[in-house]
């Protein structure tokens, strides 16, 4: 069975996530940290899936980004591993991405 893997820095940034949602609404944030979880488990079967993203770095070769399940604001950035993925990051998408990975 394939499985996902967490960079440790996914678990600061769910909760960062959930944090600035349930300002507004508790129940929303709770629902797009779970849809993160059921989308990592998606992609663990299908590590393929997502744009192949291009960076600079060369630690950073096989990156791919995928939208979390009904929440297209969030991007799950993911790597194959053997068995499953790697996920690196969820970041939402207004973000500077370039910025983020230390590509600017």
């Amino acid at each position: 069975m394939a499985e996902f893997f967490l960079a440790p820095c996914v678990e600061d940034e769910l909760w960062a996530i959930w944090e600035y949602i349930a300002r507004d609404n508790p129940d929303a944030a709770t629902r797009v940290v779970e849809a993160a979880y059921e989308t990592f488990m998606a992609l663990a079967t299908n590590p393929g899936l997502g744009r192949q993203r291009k960076f600079r770095d060369p630690r950073l070769k096989g990156v791919r980004s995928w939208l979390v399940s009904g929440f297209d604001n969030y991007l799950i950035f993911h790597r194959a591993v053997p068995g499953g993925i790697e996920v690196l990051h969820v970041y939402h998408g207004a973000r500077d991405i370039e910025k983020l990975f230390g590509e600017k």
